[in-house]
């Protein structure tokens, strides 16, 4: 079993990140839970409203009881009032949630497998003169690139990062991410996705274990297929 795992770590090592994904199929359901906890995750959970006892004021009775032919109150702080309290408002809470670390993974893996046919890999960022945004657009449209949104995947070693990243603020709908902020739902909004060779080779590492598997189980399919056509066509 040692000996397999190793094998298989080898041939990732070698292939490229996009050639070994390609072959995956998408669970939705899966690609559904990972785009949610990411949305989720990114909520501030800060709305807050005061109820009746929180707002200030409204500590003596209007007006009596009886008698005065008008309808009961016993606070102008309640929730009837203008300027009352609020029902059931929302209050500060976390709204994260998890996912498994192979399910996530196995999510993103996918995700570019979904997105295969967008993706463009770069050697390297191309330089941007004085890091200005009309270099930028041009460079990126020169490369026919500009498909907006437009997601650069890029790794933290990679060089003219800084100014890449300086001359494209400017421009809506473009978005950099790395290995570790990288998430589903940037991957799927994208209609253009740019990764760079050493940004691919950190995904492959994160994701090894994950392909791994999913290569395996893949190959053993089509081995499968191609024996029972073989037995079909003896017949």
């Amino acid at each position: 079993m040692a000996n397999k795992n190793i094998q298989q770590n080898e041939k990732i090592k070698s292939s490229n990140l996009l050639a070994l994904v390609k072959d995956l199929e998408p669970n939705s359901h899966l690609l559904h839970l990972s785009v949610l906890r990411q949305l989720n995750n990114n909520r501030a959970g800060t709305a807050s409203t005061k109820t009746k006892s929180e707002v200030r004021g409204g500590g003596k009775k209007p007006w009596k009881q009886k008698g005065t032919g008008r309808a009961r109150a016993g606070s102008i702080r309640s929730p009837l009032w203008v300027g009352g309290g609020i029902t059931f408002g929302p209050k500060p809470r976390d709204f994260s949630t998890d996912l498994p670390k192979k399910a996530s993974k196995l999510a993103l893996a996918q995700a570019i497998a979904a997105k295969v046919a967008d993706i463009t890999t770069l050697k390297k960022l191309p330089e941007v003169k004085d890091a200005k945004t009309k270099n930028f657009l041009s460079a990126m449209k020169s490369s026919n690139l500009l498909n907006l949104p437009l997601l650069i995947i890029v790794s933290k070693s990679d060089q003219n990062l800084s100014e890449f990243k300086r001359a494209s603020k400017n421009v809506q709908n473009v978005s950099f991410a790395d290995k570790d902020t990288l998430g589903v739902y940037d991957l799927l909004k994208a209609k253009t996705v740019v990764i760079t060779d050493a940004a691919s080779e950190e995904l492959k590492f994160k994701l090894h274990d994950v392909l791994g598997k999913e290569v395996a189980e893949k190959v053993k399919k089509k081995v499968v297929e191609k024996v029972k056509t073989k037995v079909v066509k003896k017949k």
